[in-house]
């Protein structure tokens, strides 16, 4: 049947708008996480709104609605729990945390953890790695990869045997403070991943660095996919033959003036009957 498409954007448009306000009244404390948190749901919900009406042509408002509220639980499972950890691990000193899609990037520049060429964390880095410790321990659906990294200056080899250690014991310690072995792992760099020129000082100091990578668990992942997938199933309509208010019958379809009616029919004196 034909539909009128002007009453399915009228619908789609709605229920952004609805969307827009009742996620922005959401943001809590007014920070940047919270507003990149409430930009990350009304993102995936408008994202999923599109899909929504590109997989359901001829259904397009309904269609919409569908993605707009399937996109809008994929912007608020995962990036709900990345976002508010992101928030209590921004509070720690010296701690420098970048959102990236569904993970986080957590740098501590390494005077703040060891002294020079030396891989045992130093007094100050306990009371830091404790906050991040009691953050990891909240949020235990996340895993964790400490990578180690240096500059450029002195013998290579060296420089990755020394970022292995740094990461190594970052992660020892995180162990030794309650975190599960199961979810944290270390990896060293040395040189190969600069965030800044090793031309100058201050480049190669950005370059020494411990950077932890916190991601969504397996499990995580799997109940974003169950609550998406469930999410999609009760907003699919029942069926085609499903009532639709705004769905147009044939008897509204515009009548063809010039099409012939039963008065105008020719009889043929030929034809057999």
């Amino acid at each position: 049947m034909a539909r009128n498409p002007r009453h399915a954007s009228y619908w789609l448009a709605l229920f952004l708008v609805v969307s827009l306000l009742a996620l922005g009244c959401q943001t809590t404390t007014g920070t940047a996480l919270d507003k990149k948190s409430t930009q990350g749901a009304i993102a995936g919900a408008v994202l999923g709104a599109a899909a929504g009406a590109a997989v359901d042509g001829h259904k397009r408002g309904r269609g919409a609605l569908i993605g707009a509220a399937v996109g809008g639980l994929a912007g608020g499972l995962i990036g709900h729990t990345l976002d508010k950890q992101a928030q209590e691990i921004d509070a720690i000193p010296d701690a420098q945390v970048e959102r990236r899609e569904d993970r986080l990037f957590v740098a501590f520049p390494n005077d703040v953890l060891f002294d020079v060429g030396s891989h045992a964390l130093h007094p100050g880095a306990y009371g830091r790695l404790d906050l991040l410790v009691d953050s990891l321990t909240r949020h235990s659906d996340t895993e964790v990869v400490v990578k180690g990294h240096t500059d450029s200056t002195g013998n290579r080899d060296a420089n990755l045997a020394l970022s292995e250690d740094r990461a190594d014991a970052v992660r020892r310690y995180l162990i030794a403070r309650g975190i599960s072995p199961s979810r944290v792992t270390a990896i060293g760099f040395g040189d190969a991943m600069p965030m800044a020129s090793n031309q100058t000082q201050a480049g190669r100091q950005q370059n020494r660095r411990v950077e932890i990578e916190i991601r969504p668990s397996r499990e995580l992942r799997e109940r974003d996919r169950m609550e998406r997938q469930q999410a999609e199933e009760s907003y699919t309509p029942a069926g085609d033959d499903r009532y639709d208010p705004y769905e147009r019958s044939d008897r509204d379809a515009p009548r063809d003036p010039y099409a012939p009616t039963d008065a105008d029919r020719y009889d043929d004196p030929y034809e057999v009957r």
